[in-house]
């Protein structure tokens, strides 16, 4: 193969990834058989993801592509290439290797039965910031003894999960309601497990509707944290989700011990299982009578 020139380079911004301090983006339409970043793409990255980057806690994944023309193994090295030159540029911009994490997939994921398709000639980018907080809590009251109840309900808040070379991790914000005793309580879920991902090695969920499950036994709402596992399978408004909290009292478990979870809508394909701790954010529960 030989370079041939094919214009101005295209940016095309994901509008419906709408998180606080990230961006996905494609960087497309690079030369044939060309690695370096065009005018354009670079201007993009000096404004609108450099800044969210440098001196501050993000992180940005990068996946070079390449069209269907050239063998396996040329098209292998040439998306690497063009992907080493972003993180060249970026780093040239103040951002740090630790923050940065590269891929490449040749022409595997190209357009099928098309030689040459701009979309193809790309770099795809995704930055994701902090990662989402659960919303700020009322004044908390001073509560001599928490009730009990068998009966509560359960909602995703938002929750990230990543991997490549299948392995996965979750970092994942629940709630829970005593909607009995109208107390609440909130919990972080990280684990790490096996998975596997389509596309970008990224997916986000956002918040979901309630969920309601029992326990065998009266437990209080602030009584849920310890180990757990989190499974799931699926993209966008069609995912299986299920918790299993192992960490509860003795003798206690949740109905169904391996509960079912709609969650909001995930901008990712993908399965994994993880196991992991349900940690709780506040330990004294919180006044709560609905959304």
């Amino acid at each position: 193969m030989s370079l041939h020139r094919t214009g101005p380079g295209i940016i095309t911004i994901d509008d419906k990834y709408s998180l606080p301090g990230g961006i996905k983006a494609l960087l497309s339409n690079y030369d044939i058989d060309g690695d370096t970043p065009k005018q354009e793409h670079l201007d993009f990255l000096n404004t609108r993801v450099a800044p969210l980057l440098v001196s501050h806690p993000a992180h940005i994944w990068l996946q070079g592509s390449a069209s269907h023309s050239g063998s396996d193994q040329h098209n292998m090295d040439l998306s690497l290439r063009r992907v080493n030159k972003v993180v060249a540029h970026l780093v040239s911009r103040g951002v740090l290797m630790g923050q940065i994490q590269p891929s490449a997939v040749g022409e595997t994921m190209a357009m099928s039965g098309v030689n040459e398709d701009q979309r193809d000639r790309a770099v795809a980018v995704l930055v994701l910031g902090v990662a989402p907080s659960p919303p700020p809590p009322p004044p908390r009251p001073v509560i001599p003894a928490t009730p009990t109840s068998t009966v509560f309900r359960i909602r995703m808040l938002g929750g990230l999960g990543g991997g490549s070379f299948g392995l996965a991790a979750d970092q994942l914000y629940f709630q829970i309601w005593d909607h009995r005793n109208s107390l609440t309580c909130f919990y972080q879920y990280t684990g790490g497990g096996l998975g596997r991902s389509v596309r970008l090695p990224l997916s986000v969920t956002m918040r979901g509707p309630w969920n309601e499950f029992t326990t065998t036994g009266p437990i209080s709402v602030n009584q849920f944290g310890g180990a757990a596992r989190f499974t799931t399978a699926g993209g966008g408004n069609w995912t299986s989700n299920h918790l299993n909290m192992m960490g509860l009292p003795p003798g206690l478990a949740t109905v169904p011990r391996s509960m079912p979870i709609n969650t909001g809508f995930t901008m990712g394909i993908g399965a994994s299982t993880t196991v992991g701790d349900l940690i709780i954010f506040n330990g004294t529960p919180w006044p709560f009578t609905g959304p």
